[in-house]
């Protein structure tokens, strides 16, 4: 039984596909055509999931997709008529976005070229924070758990929060449009001048510089109620009232101002992308940090009040949020955290796959998803006919030769693209489509942001370390092999590795095991063996755009900024 996945007409648009509950593949279509977080229909997504399941779209028993328009639909009706004045355009937008969700069948024959007759597929809309939630829990390693998905918007829920046992998930509440900590979270980015979609990882990385002093604030704007719930301020937004204009439509995603003019009165001046960022922003910065996080244990510790589980399962755009994931350990009682590691929407795709084939079908659970790796992989023989097309001089090594020459590498303060197997789901490189350098030279951050990434300086650097040393160096053991959360570094090793030990003191760490990622695994053990460090420096291969996908894209890539040595499978190519 074959089921597809689908997140699209949104940011982050991708697909999956399941084949009697394992999982095949999952990708974002970003990384096809090359828009960050792209919106609109995933078809090369796809097309790369049926290819590499060896089936076409007639093969296919289910398909689904992670909206549901009927959902919540009398409050959705009722919103819209108290503003058919002010929001005529966006209720429009949203209409016709609505239709090609509801359309699916119409628009997958059309996309392809085929007659509707083909698709002998059952068809799926899956309620949007239901997709999040299957996508923490029947992939997690719980056979119960606590569960919350928490973003912007989507099916007209904020935040939604469950218990999930064996095959069934049920939900015990909600917080529903206009109130949103994905909401504050965003306009307050767009305040501080970071305009793009997905820039609210950056405020994140702003956030150790400052001090909360304006916490006051933002306990105005969000304020937490009773049972776990809370509530904006809506003086301060203009989502509710006037709209914000969003784009969807191919491309990277497009998002008006979301912040109302109360906002800037409350806070001063907006500042504007590229001036120079004062204490104001940085205190800013983290005042809303705080406040998210308080929010969020807020929701968290009513959450296990009511099941009373220790196990929590944790999707949606704000578990992206590295920095609070990592302290639920410290602030709730729960001991044992699963972050789906593609838990923004292109996450849903695969929970969709598994909401139907567990929720839906009652299929037996059998995925435990230990890695992201799901994405395309090249051959070595497919590697040497790009270099040989490139004119590129290459090296070639054995397995053991190829990590030891690499680590030899890193350890010597070279700039390494490492480029193996298949591609990481979601946001993170994780040792398969990443740049790696040595920790212990404070200069890499200046370096990395010079001659590769080309960011503001402000932004940490991520330490990959092998899973059975992270009590060596880090205050917490919990794993994260997704780079989803943030420890603190212990005081006596902040030395030791600077270029990952951001200014408080804490790094993103991935905690890589050899059953997860052999090749990687094998690589920071042979610069242990040569250093004594069982870290590396990993940041994701690419230079503001989408991770590359292609060795071809690894090549180009390398040639525009100043790596020294470029690893593709069992090859390498220095540069000249």
């Amino acid at each position: 039984m074959y089921i597809l996945g689908i997140n699209a007409y949104h940011g982050d648009a991708a697909a999956a596909i399941v084949k009697d509950g394992q999982l095949i593949a999952a990708v974002e279509e970003e990384r096809f055509n090359r828009f960050k977080h792209a919106a609109g229909f995933p078809e090369q997504s796809i097309r790369y999931c049926l290819d590499t399941a060896g089936i076409t779209l007639a093969d296919l028993d289910h398909v689904g997709i992670s909206r549901d328009p009927s959902a919540h639909l009398h409050k959705k009706i009722l919103f819209a008529a108290t503003r058919l004045v002010s929001q005529t355009r966006q209720i429009t937008d949203r209409i016709g976005n609505a239709a090609k969700v509801r359309d699916l069948k119409d628009e997958l024959a059309r996309v392809f070229g085929i007659s509707k007759k083909c698709l002998r597929a059952r068809f799926h809309n899956i309620e949007h924070h239901r997709a999040h939630l299957a996508s923490c829990f029947f992939i997690s390693p719980f056979e119960r758990a606590a569960l919350l998905s928490i973003d912007g918007f989507g099916d007209f829920i904020s935040t939604m929060w469950a218990l999930g046992e064996a095959n069934s998930i049920q939900v015990l509440g909600q917080v529903e449009y206009p109130h949103s900590t994905g909401i504050v979270y965003t306009a307050t980015t767009q305040f501080l001048g970071f305009p793009h979609y997905g820039d609210e990882g950056k405020v994140m990385g702003l956030a150790p510089y400052g001090q909360p002093r304006f916490i006051d604030e933002f306990r105005e704007i969000i304020r937490t109620e009773e049972n776990g719930r809370f509530r904006l301020n809506l003086d301060y937004f203009r989502h509710h009232a006037e709209g914000v204009e969003m784009t969807w439509d191919g491309g990277s995603p497009v998002i008006g101002r979301v912040y109302s003019d109360e906002f800037a009165h409350l806070f001063g001046p907006p500042r504007a992308t590229g001036a120079v960022l004062t204490d104001r922003e940085r205190d800013i910065a983290a005042s809303l940090q705080l406040r998210l996080e308080e929010a969020g244990f807020h929701v968290l510790n009513h959450l296990h009040e009511q099941t009373g589980l220790t196990d929590l399962g944790l999707a949606g755009g704000v578990a992206y949020n590295s920095v609070m994931n990592g302290k639920i350990l410290l602030n709730t009682r729960f001991k044992r955290v699963f972050v789906q590691p593609a838990a923004g929407d292109s996450g849903t795709a695969l929970g969709v796959c598994y909401q139907i084939y567990n929720g839906v079908l009652n299929g037996e659970r059998r995925e435990v998803m230990t890695g992201a790796y799901t994405g395309p992989e090249f051959s070595n023989d497919q590697i040497r006919a790009v270099l040989e097309q490139n004119e590129l001089v290459l090296e070639s090594y054995t397995d053991e030769e190829l990590t030891k020459r690499a680590a030899r590498d890193i350890a010597a303060g070279l700039v390494v693209g490492w480029f193996q197997g298949r591609m990481e789901f979601g946001p993170r490189a994780l040792g398969n489509r990443s740049i790696v350098v040595d920790p212990r030279r404070a200069e890499m951050k200046e370096i990395l942001n010079d001659r590769i990434k080309k960011r503001e300086p402000f932004r940490p650097f991520a330490p990959s370390i092998l899973e059975e040393r992270v009590g060596d160096y880090f205050e917490q053991t919990h794993p994260a092999p997704t780079m989803l959360m943030v420890y603190q570094i212990k005081e006596q090793r902040r030395q030791e590795i600077p270029a990952v030990t951001h200014v408080d003191g804490s790094g993103r760490l991935q905690t890589v095991s050899r059953d997860v990622n052999e090749r990687y695994y094998q690589l920071i053990s042979d610069f242990a063996d040569l250093t004594g460090v069982p870290v590396i420096l990993n940041t994701s291969f690419n230079e503001n755009e989408p991770i590359v996908c292609t060795p071809q894209e690894a090549i180009e890539c390398f040639r525009k900024t100043k790596m020294d040595v470029l690893y593709l499978g069992n090859f390498a190519v220095r540069r000249e």
